[in-house]
C-alpha cells in the first residue's frame, strides 16, 4: 500500500489548495465584457510588457528566495570568492551570449502566431496565466510520473484533469474523497501530451476492454485463475452463468458489465477462500488473461477462429485525423484500405480484414450516418468485432462537428435489436473543439461535482446543431480534449477522459522505482487518490508545467460561459464576419481577377449583407442587429474558415490548384525566412477523393469549377484554410475603432489574389 506520509503529504497539499478554492468560490467570478480578456493576454504587440515583465520576475524571485530559505544553514557553493573566478565569469558570459543568440534567433524566424495577422493553423497566443503557471512551475522540474517527484503538481493535474471532465459534463469523483459511491460511475482523466498520443490510449483501452471477457472465460478453464468460479460466476446483469456465453456474446458485453466483473469476482473469492481484495483480482487477471499479456494471437486461435469471427476493427469518419492512423498501426489493427466506394464498405469480403474502416462524409464534412449504419450492419451480420467508433467534435480541416447524438441512437438500437445485441465503445475526438464546450457549460467551480443540467444553449453564435452534438460528449465512453488548442495553453497539454475510471486498470503498468501500491479503487483510508499516474496509459515521464499552466489559466479563467467562454464566443463570432467578409467580395470588389468560393455555401445571397457589413459600424459591442441575426447560421460548425480561390479567366482544376498553392507560398513562413518578410500568414489543405468520398468532392467540385470540368474526374481539390481564434480582429484601436480584417487582412490578401492572376 502507498506510504502514510506520501498520502499525508498529498493531502496537505490539496488542503491548502482546496482552502484557495473555497475563497475564490466566496469572492466570486464577475462576469466581464470584452475588455476584460485584455488582461489575461500578453497582447498582439507586447502592450502588457510592465504587467508581464513584473509577473514574471516575481515568479523567479520568488522561486530563488525560497531555496535560500529553505535550509538556511546548508552551506553555499557559489561563493563571492567563486564568482570573482575566471572559470565563474566565462561560464555566465556564456550563458548571456548564447541566450541573446537564441532569442534572436527565434524572435527572427518564429512565426507570429499571437498576431492579428496569423490567421493559420489552430494555434494563437497563450493566456497570461498559463504562461506564469508553466514558467513557475518548469523552474521546480517536477515529473509527473509519480507523486515521489511532483508531490504538488500531481495534485494539481488530478484538479485540472476533473475541471476538464466536469466542463465536458462528465460525474467526477472529488480526488479527496477515496472511497466515493459505490453506485455511482466516476470518470478519470489525465494529461497528455498532446491530442495523438491520447487518441492512440483510448483505442488501446478500448481493444483491451473488447477481449477481457474472453480472457475472464479462459481463466475460468480448470488449472486456472478463475475455475473455483466456474459454477458460479454470472454475466453482470443477467441470470446466466459466464461459462455458458459464446465468444461472440462476450464481445459484445457493454463496457459497465465488463468493468463490474473484478468486483463481482472478489466478492465470491472472498465467501469461499483467503482474503481477496480487488487489487489482488485486477492484478492476477491484467497480468495473466488481458490481450496486452497473452496477445492478439492467443484469441485468434482459442475464439475468433473456432467460431468464425472475423477480425476485430475500428470505425472513423475520413475526416478523422491522421493519429488514428498512427494508433491503428501500432496496435496492429491496420489502418485499412483507401479509395472504396461506398457501396464496398457495406461488403463484407471487401472489409473482411479490415482494421480501420473509414466512413466517407456529407457535403459539409459531417460522418454520413446512413451510411456508418450499413457499415455497422454489416459488421454484426458477419461477426466482425466492432472495438470503437469514433466521432470528430471539430475536424482539423473543416471545424465539423459530427452528428454525434445520430452515432449514439444507433447504439441503442443496436443494443436493443431482436436478433441480439452489438456493443462497441464511442469516443468524441474533441481534441480541438472540447473548449467550445464552455460556450455552453453552466458556470461552476473546480473540484466540486455538479448535479442536474450542466448545459445551457443560450448566447452563443453556434448553430443548435452544434450545441445537440457537443453536449452528448458525456454520452460517450471517453473524450479528447486539448488544452493547448481552443484552450490557448502552451504545448504540451493534452487530455484524455475515460467516463468509467475503472477502464485504466486495463492499461496499468507499475515499476518499483515509482509504484506506490495505492490502487485507488474504493479501497477506503483517508487522504486522497494520489494514484501513479505514470503507471496508467502509455507516457511516462511527463511535465509537472503543463498541470500547472492548465490549473492557473482556469483558475483565473474558468472553463464555462462566464470566462473562457467568452474568449471562445467572440472567436466564433469574428469567424463568421470573416466568413461574410469573403464571400462578399464579389459584390464589393466585382473587378477583382479572381472569386472566392466558400467551402461551407451561403444559404442565402450574401450581396444583401454587402452594405451593411462592408459600410456600417460593426466595431460597437451592439453591432448591427439585421446583421446578427443571421450569423449564428451561417459558415461552418467552428471557427475554422476554408475557401478557394478561382482565376475569373480559368476555372479549370489545374489553374486553380496552382494558383492557390502560390497564394500559400506567398502568405507562409519558409524555414530560414525572418518573419518580417511576410505580413499575413494562412495555412493550406487539399481534400482527396480517396479520402472523402464522391459525395463532398462532387459537390463542392461543382460549385468550384461551375460546368468546366466533369466533377466525378475531380481527384483533388485545394483549400485556403484560416483559423480565427483572436477575440479582438473587431475591436482594435488606431485612434479610434479599428476592425482589423477590414483595413489589413482583407486588402492584402486582395493585392496577393489578383498580383498572382495578372501573372
Amino acid at each position: 500500500m502507498e506510504s502514510a506520509r506520501g498520502r499525508v503529504i498529498s493531502k496537505r497539499v490539496f488542503d491548502e489548495i482546496k482552502s484557495h478554492l473555497i475563497k475564490q468560490v466566496e469572492k466570486g467570478f464577475e462576469f466581464f465584457d470584452h475588455k476584460e480578456v485584455a488582461g489575461w493576454f500578453m497582447g498582439t504587440r507586447g502592450e502588457n510588457i510592465t504587467e508581464v515583465s513584473g509577473i514574471i520576475t516575481s515568479a523567479l524571485v520568488d522561486m530563488l528566495i525560497s531555496r535560500r530559505e529553505l535550509f538556511p544553514k546548508d552551506p553555499n557553493y557559489i561563493t563571492e570568492d567563486v564568482k570573482s573566478s575566471v572559470g565563474y565569469k566565462r561560464g555566465i558570459q556564456s550563458v548571456i551570449d548564447q541566450s541573446q543568440h537564441l532569442l534572436r534567433l527565434l524572435n527572427k524566424y518564429s512565426l507570429p502566431m499571437y498576431s492579428l495577422r496569423y490567421q493559420g493553423h489552430m494555434t494563437w497566443d497563450i493566456t497570461l496565466p498559463s504562461m506564469v503557471g508553466y514558467f513557475a512551475a518548469m523552474l521546480q522540474n517536477q515529473n509527473n510520473v509519480t507523486p515521489q517527484a511532483s508531490p504538488a503538481t500531481t495534485v494539481l493535474e488530478l484538479l485540472v484533469c476533473n475541471d476538464i471532465a466536469n466542463m465536458a459534463g462528465f460525474t467526477i469523483q472529488p480526488i479527496d474523497d477515496d472511497s466515493g459511491d459505490k453506485d455511482t460511475i466516476y470518470a478519470w482523466s489525465h494529461l497528455s501530451c498532446d491530442g495523438t498520443v491520447a487518441n492512440i490510449e483510448s483505442m488501446w483501452a478500448a481493444r483491451e476492454l473488447k477481449f477481457f471477457p474472453l480472457g475472464i472465460k479462459y481463466a475460468l478453464n480448470k488449472g486456472q485463475y478463475l475455475e473455483d468460479l466456474v459454477d458460479t460466476l454470472k454475466i453482470p446483469g443477467e441470470d446466466r452463468l459466464y461459462r455458458d456465453a459464446t465468444a461472440w456474446e462476450l464481445l459484445n458485453l457493454r463496457q459497465d458489465q465488463i468493468l463490474d466483473l473484478p468486483e463481482q469476482i472478489c466478492e465470491q473469492k472472498q465467501r469461499t477462500g483467503p482474503q481477496t481484495t480487488i487489487s489482488d483480482v485486477w492484478k492476477n487477471l491484467t497480468d495473466g488473461y488481458s490481450l496486452n499479456a497473452r496477445g492478439i494471437n492467443f484469441f485468434e486461435s482459442q475464439y475468433l477462429e473456432k467460431e468464425y469471427i472475423c477480425p476485430p476493427c475500428v470505425i472513423v469518419p475520413s475526416t478523422k485525423h491522421y493519429s488514428w492512423i498512427k494508433a491503428a498501426s501500432l496496435l496492429g489493427i491496420g489502418h485499412g484500405q483507401k479509395g472504396l466506394k461506398e457501396k464496398e464498405l457495406v461488403n463484407i469480403d471487401v472489409i473482411k480484414n479490415d482494421g480501420l474502416i473509414n466512413v466517407y462524409v456529407d457535403p459539409e464534412g459531417k460522418v454520413k450516418t446512413d451510411l456508418l449504419n450499413g457499415v455497422l450492419r454489416t459488421c454484426k451480420e458477419n461477426k466482425k468485432p466492432v472495438v470503437m467508433v469514433v466521432g470528430v467534435m471539430g475536424t482539423t480541416e473543416e471545424g465539423a462537428v459530427d452528428p454525434l447524438e445520430k452515432i449514439l441512437q444507433q447504439r441503442e438500437q443496436f443494443r436493443n435489436d431482436a436478433t441480439g445485441s452489438f456493443e462497441y465503445v464511442i469516443h468524441a475526438d474533441a481534441a480541438w473543439g472540447g473548449y467550445f464546450l464552455s460556450c455552453f457549460r453552466k458556470p461552476f467551480e473546480m473540484e466540486k461535482q455538479d448535479k442536474g443540467d450542466r448545459f445551457e444553449n443560450q448566447h452563443n453564435w453556434f448553430r443548435d446543431s452544434v450545441y445537440t452534438s457537443m453536449t452528448k460528449i458525456p454520452e460517450c465512453d471517453s473524450v479528447t480534449i486539448d488544452p493547448h488548442k481552443m484552450g490557448y495553453i502552451p504545448y504540451p497539454a493534452g487530455t484524455l477522459t475515460y467516463k468509467n475510471g475503472k477502464i485504466v486498470n486495463l492499461l496499468t503498468f507499475s515499476a518499483p522505482y515509482i509504484s506506490s501500491g495505492h490502487s485507488g479503487s474504493g479501497s477506503g483510508g483517508s487522504g486522497i487518490n494520489t494514484r501513479n499516474i505514470g503507471e496508467c496509459g502509455i507516457e511516462g515521464s511527463k511535465s509537472g508545467a503543463a498541470a500547472a499552466c492548465v490549473y492557473l489559466s482556469h483558475m483565473v479563467i474558468r472553463p464555462d460561459r462566464r470566462g473562457h467562454g467568452k474568449i471562445v464566443n467572440q472567436s466564433m463570432l469574428n469567424s463568421k464576419l470573416f466568413y461574410l467578409y469573403l464571400g462578399s467580395l464579389k459584390h464589393k470588389h466585382p473587378k477583382d481577377k479572381f472569386e472566392v468560393v466558400m467551402f461551407n455555401e451561403p444559404e442565402t445571397d450574401l450581396a444583401a449583407y454587402q452594405k451593411l457589413l462592408w459600410e456600417s459600424d460593426l466595431n460597437t459591442e451592439d453591432g448591427s442587429n439585421q446583421l446578427f441575426e443571421v450569423l449564428k447560421n451561417i459558415a461552418g460548425d467552428q471557427n475554422i474558415i476554408d475557401y478557394i480561390f478561382v482565376d475569373k479567366k480559368d476555372r479549370s482544376s489545374v489553374r486553380t490548384q496552382e494558383l492557390n498553392n502560390r497564394v500559400f507560398e506567398k502568405l507562409t513562413l519558409e524555414p530560414g525566412q525572418p518573419v518580417e518578410e511576410q505580413d499575413i500568414f494562412v495555412s493550406k489543405t487539399t481534400f482527396h477523393r480517396n479520402e472523402y468520398g464522391d459525395d463532398f468532392m462532387n459537390t463542392l467540385a461543382r460549385r468550384v469549377y461551375q460546368g468546366c470540368e466533369d466533377p466525378n474526374n475531380i481527384e483533388q481539390i485545394p483549400c485556403i484554410r484560416s483559423v480565427i481564434m483572436d477575440p479582438w480582429a473587431i475591436f482594435t484601436h488606431a485612434g479610434k475603432r479599428h476592425n482589423f480584417f477590414v483595413e489589413i487582412f482583407i486588402p492584402r490578401l486582395r493585392e496577393v489574389v489578383n498580383g498572382l492572376c495578372k501573372k
